[in-house]
């Protein structure tokens, strides 16, 4: 039997596709099928769970429990959008005679406004990173999560989360690449005079993560190319063929369950900046010095579009 490190990091029982397949294949409209079809939602693989995210909030997480599909989100993306002032008498809130939350899925509008919800508590960090979530084919995932060995430093084990993680091919095979986003106010991608900035000891942290838990990983990915896949096919099935192409490297491994893999050495995406801040002299010697301790691992891409690229 696998350990946690070596059991596979990815995994959705046949069952448990061949459920979303047939919710998808519902004449009815449902929840499974707005999420299908809306291209500002981007669902991450789990194991035996999706995680639907909108601007870093997972509105939707589903999960496979005794061979039934469960949906939840958190009650904070169920607040109805209205513009209503509520009285405070007496020290209480005297709230309407309507429901001021979803009650129960009513279309595509619920979710329409659980997106809606959700936009209030991203902040410029996810937002700025979702239309590269949602448009670059070559993002297979995103807030990976990964358990990091105790030491005698830290005697609890902590956890590290790298925001994306993109499948780019090679001259010998699919391989995955992490990357940390950091907007361009972060202070942790600065420090003055000799100091390194913070950003550079978190990646170090996840490449020890990475390391230890790479052949988990790679298992785990073929997994996910192949739960893509077959997501994708229903996209295709509920939009009438009118569904995004996969990354082929994606194909590939669901195709061969070759395992793609592993780049350990995180890089770091930093976005969120015009012109002016990029060309600041100030701005240009704490990059120098991101690009010196990360070598060629680091992009700085602006304000991402649709049309960005997390990797070249």
């Amino acid at each position: 039997m696998m350990d946690a490190v070596t059991a596979a990091h990815r995994k959705l029982d046949t069952d448990f596709l061949n459920a979303l397949e047939a919710l998808a294949a519902t004449p009815a409209p449902n929840w499974w099928r707005d999420v299908l079809t809306n291209d500002d939602l981007f669902i991450a693989v789990r194991r035996n769970s999706l995680n639907v995210y909108y601007r870093g909030a997972s509105i939707f997480k589903i999960d496979w429990v005794n061979g039934r599909i469960v949906p939840s989100t958190h009650v904070k993306y169920l607040v109805r959008q209205a513009q209503t002032y509520v009285p405070l008498i007496d020290g209480r809130f005297q709230y309407p005679a309507a429901a001021s939350m979803w009650e129960s899925y009513e279309g595509a509008e619920t979710l329409r406004q659980m997106m809606r919800a959700a936009t209030s508590f991203a902040g410029a960090e996810k937002s700025g990173l979702h239309p590269l979530l949602v448009g670059d084919p070559s993002i297979i995932d995103a807030e990976i999560a990964l358990t990091r060995a105790a030491t005698e430093e830290a005697a609890t084990q902590q956890q590290d989360r790298l925001d994306a993680a993109v499948i780019r091919n090679t001259k010998t095979g699919p391989e995955v690449v992490f990357c940390e986003a950091k907007h361009f106010t972060n202070v942790a991608l600065r420090a003055n005079g000799d100091g390194l900035p913070t950003v550079i000891g978190q990646i170090k942290d996840y490449e020890s993560a990475l390391t230890r838990y790479a052949n988990a990983l790679k298992e785990g990915y073929v997994e996910v190319a192949s739960a893509l896949v077959r997501i994708n096919a229903m996209k295709k099935l509920v939009r009438s063929g009118d569904a995004p192409t996969l990354h082929d490297a994606i194909l590939h491994i669901a195709e061969s369950k070759i395992p793609p893999a592993i780049d350990a050495k995180p890089h770091l995406l930093i976005f969120g900046f015009d012109k002016a801040q990029r060309d600041d002299p100030a701005w240009r010697v704490h990059l120098q010095k991101l690009e010196h301790h990360l070598g060629g691992r680091v992009r700085a891409i602006g304000n991402p579009t649709r049309q960005s690229v997390a990797i070249r």
